[in-house]
């Protein structure tokens, strides 16, 4: 009798799963219509996706590259840049025309930072619009050779 109480809760859960994927899709699949909503996190001047999947779908989406940008909050230097490049007109509005912005914090999302190979922050990566390293930037910069290196980047 126990073991036919466990077998129907079994089949029930196993049921109820498979009916809470949406006709047309199937479990694990985007469909064409739907492009998940990313987490953000706003930076000065910027708004960032903080999840790097959904953000190379609209990479791949918009036909543009993504900026991904390496950090934690207790980061000097990342606090720096910041407030100094962030809140630059010109940077803010080559950023946002031009690229998908990723924000990654390193403690945060150990994953990313193993997959990214990221040494120490900040670090600026950026990719083409299916995930390959175009340049990468450790460290700190300074307003302008950054804006330099982007405006290189978009070319």
């Amino acid at each position: 009798m126990k073991k036919c109480i466990f077998v129907l809760i079994s089949l029930f859960v196993l049921l109820s799963g498979c009916l809470s994927v949406k006709s047309g899709e199937t479990a694990g699949n985007i469909s064409n219509n739907e492009i998940p909503e990313p987490n953000q996190i706003k930076l000065q001047g910027l708004t960032f996706n903080t999840e790097v999947e959904p953000a190379l779908i609209l990479a791949r989406a918009q036909g543009k590259p993504v900026f991904v940008y390496a950090r934690s909050e207790d980061c000097g230097y990342c606090k720096k840049f910041e407030a100094e490049t962030f809140t630059n007109e010109t940077v803010i509005k080559t950023l946002k025309e031009n690229f998908i912005l990723v924000s990654i914090d390193v403690y945060k999302q150990r994953s990313e930072t193993i997959n990214f190979r990221v040494r120490g922050t900040p670090t600026e990566i950026f990719l083409d619009q299916n995930g390959t390293e175009i340049k990468r930037i450790p460290g700190y910069t300074e307003t302008q050779p950054f804006l330099d290196r982007i405006n290189e980047i978009i070319r």
